[in-house]
Formats: structure tokens, sequence, C-alpha cells
């Protein structure tokens, strides 16, 4: 018996990272996930962890640049049902609340499939609110997810790439400081309808896009990394800067001795950053 997720464990084994599956949660009165909880948080995130903009676009928004409400995160959210917006709160993993609530959710998956991809690194948690009749554009998350719908109805439409090169190289372009958002529509896409209680895997870097209908959304993507998905996108930032050189990097898969030193290469590059700003801030 899990305290908040169900699933069939043999769906969630043969398909996980691979392929959609639905599920069920029982997290849709959980109180932190109530707007009047979501706007207290909105408002205690650092700007970088919030991300807004008016939800009226086009299911295709290549660039992602969209218009943005002028009000501030707690208001935006506190009037989601009115202001016609989308909204984002990132990583609320930062807030110890939700950080409980992130891994008591997500150790109900993770040692189902320790097996899978070097087994998990870093989890992260993403709430989405979203006004009546809102759209997502295209897009691919860069992460394993599993997004679970907490308030109203959703449609949430997971498809594949046209063609691996077609990955290959908007993975590039997102690396080396491009967009999330896709230029043209997945091919071959699985339509789910969430109410809430329901729930979506949507893989590593499949492209997908939401719509929302005539109440406000709310919902709680949970995510974490793996030591693959760590080393791919090392390999791709490694990529994307020497392209900005004008050489061409041999692309992810093709040859394991280059992919384990590039990623090599930019976890210390990382360590360093990281050093570097501890030393910077006691200084």
């Amino acid at each position: 018996m899990t305290e908040f997720l169900e699933f069939d464990e043999q769906e969630l084994k043969r398909n996980f990272g691979s392929e959609p599956f639905a599920i069920h949660h029982k997290l849709s009165e959980h109180p932190l996930l109530t707007l009047d909880a979501l706007g207290a948080l909105a408002d205690s995130l650092p700007e970088s962890q919030v991300e807004h903009n008016l939800g009226n676009v086009n299911a295709l928004e290549p660039g992602g640049d969209v218009a943005r409400l002028d009000a501030t995160p707690g208001e935006i959210a506190r009037g989601i049902d009115a202001n016609g917006c989308w909204m984002v709160l990132k990583r609320v993993e930062t807030s110890p609340a939700y950080s409980e609530l992130l891994d008591a959710a997500l150790d109900e998956v993770i040692p189902l499939v320790a097996d899978r991809q070097g087994g998990a690194t870093q989890k992260h948690g993403f709430i989405f609110l979203t006004a009546p009749n809102s759209t997502t554009p295209v897009h691919f998350d860069p992460e394993q997810n599993i997004l679970l719908q907490i308030k109203a109805r959703k449609q949430i439409d997971v498809g594949s790439w046209t063609s691996e090169q077609a990955e290959k190289d908007h993975l590039l372009e997102y690396y080396g400081g491009g967009h999330r958002n896709l230029v043209s529509m997945p091919a071959n896409a699985t339509t789910y309808m969430m109410e809430p209680g329901d729930g979506v895997h949507v893989p590593l870097n499949a492209p997908h896009w939401v719509r929302t209908f005539d109440d406000v959304s709310v919902s709680f993507s949970i995510t974490f990394n793996t030591r693959y998905s760590e080393s791919l996108n090392d390999i791709y930032s490694v990529n994307a800067r020497m392209q900005k050189l004008g050489l061409s990097p041999v692309p992810p898969g093709e040859k394991a001795g280059s992919d384990r030193a590039k990623a090599a290469l930019w976890r210390n590059l990382r360590r360093s950053k990281r050093g570097l700003r501890k030393v910077t801030a006691r200084s």
C-alpha cells in the first residue's frame, strides 16, 4: 500500500523512461497544494524559481517569447482564476515542507527503477498554476517526470520526435542557450485527459504540450535526474560549446570514450564554478 501514488508496478518497470503511461495519486486535497498555500510559496521563492506568462498562446511558440502580466508572483497565483496567466514554481524542494512532500511521493517510485539509467540522482518539484482555457506550448523536459493533476481538468499530449536527428539538433541548440519549446508538432502523440487524482509519466526529453479547460488548473510535477540523464546533459553542454567554436562534435551515443571524457570535463567545470561561488560568498 502506497501513501500517495497508485500504479501498476510491472507497467512502471516496463515503461519507465521510455514510454508514457497513466498513474493515479492521493494528493488532490493536500493542504500544501491549495491556491492560498501556493500563493505564499510563490512569494517566498526567489525570482529565478518563478516563471509566468499569459496563457492564451499557440501550441507552437518556438522562442518562448510570450506576454507577461505585471504583478507579483503571489498576486498572480492567488488571482489565477481571472488573470489569464500560466505560472510554474520551480524547484519547490528548496522549501522544507515541499521537499518533504516531494521525497514522500518519489520514494514510492525510485526504488522500483533503481536499475534504470544508472539510478536516481537529484529530485526536483515543479508546480503549475494555469488559468482556464490556456495552452502550454510543445516542449521537452530534461528530467524523468511524473505529472500529477491536483485541481480541475487538463489534457496532456505526449509524442515523439519526428526523427532522431531532429531530437539531437534541438537538444544541442537548447544546451547552447536555446529554448525548450519545439518548432514543429511531435509525431505519434498519445492524449491523456486528466482529472484530479490522475497522473502521467512523461519520459526524459519526450515532446509534450498541455491545455486547460473552464477551471483553474493546478498540477504537481515530481521529477528526478538519473546518472544517464545528467551525463547526457553534460555531453550536450560540451558539444554546444564546441559547436560555437566552429567545431563538429560527435553526438552522444556514437563514441563511448568521447562521451565519458566530455561528461567528466563538464562535471569538473561545474565543481570549479561551485567552488568559486563559495569562495566569493565567503569573501
